[in-house]
């Protein structure tokens, strides 16, 4: 049985594309950060850009460890964790947005094909389980997409 992964995946959905509770989708406030300077770290905080590769990178970590697949270990992710990106890199922007839509239609998927036992078991290389990590995943982007509206709502002045 998956009826709770499935209702998972389908939050996660709804916070990147859908009509979320909590006001606007990945989507659209990304969308919406393209008119500012996503690089610019307004009092000395994480740009906008540092935000999105963030979320990437613990997408990917819930994707391993879901997969299991034990490729890559929790320190890679880690040292990965708002990582220095290259202002002057301009096309970084536009490869995170893609990366970012396809680490989520890859967790999405792979969501939908877990069973709901997974939940209750404990994630390789950390003291919780699988459900503190996949509800987590999804109150994470939350809190990093209130910050993007933030942002991009300074800059526009």
């Amino acid at each position: 049985m998956n009826t709770e992964m499935l209702q998972i995946a389908e939050q996660l959905k709804e916070a990147y594309g859908g009509s979320p509770w909590f006001g606007k989708n990945a989507k659209t406030l990304l969308n919406e950060a393209e008119a500012v300077d996503v690089f610019e770290t307004p009092n000395g905080q994480h740009s906008i850009l540092e935000l999105l590769y963030h979320m990437i990178t613990w997408r990917e970590f819930t994707l391993s460890r879901l997969r299991q697949d034990g490729e890559k270990n929790a320190a890679y992710f880690e040292s990965r964790d708002w990582q220095e990106l290259d202002a002057s890199d301009k096309s970084l922007w536009h490869a995170g947005l893609k990366k970012l839509g396809a680490v989520q239609n890859e967790l999405a998927d792979v969501l939908q094909q877990q069973e709901d036992r997974l939940l209750i078991e404990t994630v390789p290389e950390r003291n919780y389980h699988f459900r503190n990590l996949l509800y987590g995943i999804v109150q994470h982007d939350i809190y990093h997409l209130g910050q993007i509206a933030y942002i991009t709502k300074l800059l526009k002045g």
